[in-house]
């Protein structure tokens, strides 16, 4: 009569059998740890390059409908230092055309500036006085705003000015209410590594 020999596994086998397996699930836990953390820094970059966007169109539909009236009563385009946030308030007029609120339609007053939470933002003050001024936040996490100003040479600029382009135009970063006039170009540099740059349709430099 045959004796039947069985097979039993040792402990020495089942401790290597379990420490493949735990090297195994390390390397699939690892791998996936990766893949979700790649595809959240995607998700990332993409909604900041769509609040990107979202600030160059609108940016772009206020610079290209900008005011283009006399400077004899008050400025419609000036810069002004912040007094609680680092940079500049620029403040403007433009049209808005027609909004879905009455007092927010065609030629408006509106800031654009850095408020205390790091946020860019436009300000656009209502035809009502009683009614709060529309703020909208077109980019969050700005530390810092310079802006840069394109024009002909001219003596009520000259302590602003930054780099020439040619012998007739320069470059300058502060604009006042004396100069009562609109500059031909704007450049907006936000965090020494984002730069949005608008033609205005007002003025044009001359060679």
């Amino acid at each position: 009569m045959k004796l039947i020999k069985k097979n039993n596994f040792t402990l020495l086998e089942i401790i290597i059998s379990l420490f493949l397996i735990t090297i195994i699930i390390t390397f699939l836990f690892g791998f996936f740890s990766k893949i979700m953390k790649l595809e959240k820094n995607i998700e990332e970059k993409k909604s900041k390059i769509l609040a990107i966007n979202h600030a160059q169109i609108r940016l772009t539909q206020v610079f290209s409908n900008i005011y283009q009236g006399d400077f004899i009563t008050s400025s419609p385009f000036y810069t002004k230092n912040a007094q609680n946030t680092k940079g500049l308030i620029l403040y403007i007029s433009y049209d808005n055309k027609i909004d879905s609120d009455a007092n927010f339609s065609l030629v408006l007053k509106a800031k654009l500036f850095v408020n205390e939470n790091k946020n860019l933002c436009l300000e656009t003050t209502s035809r009502d006085e009683n009614q709060k001024p529309r703020v909208e936040i077109l980019l969050k996490n700005v530390k810092k705003i310079e802006y840069e100003f394109l024009s002909n040479s001219d003596l009520k600029l000259k302590k602003y000015k930054l780099d020439g382009v040619s012998k007739n135009i320069c470059w300058y970063k502060f604009w006042p209410k004396k100069a009562e006039f609109l500059p031909s170009a704007i450049k907006i540099k936000l965090n020494n590594n984002l730069d949005f740059a608008f033609f205005l349709p007002a003025r044009h430099v001359k060679m």
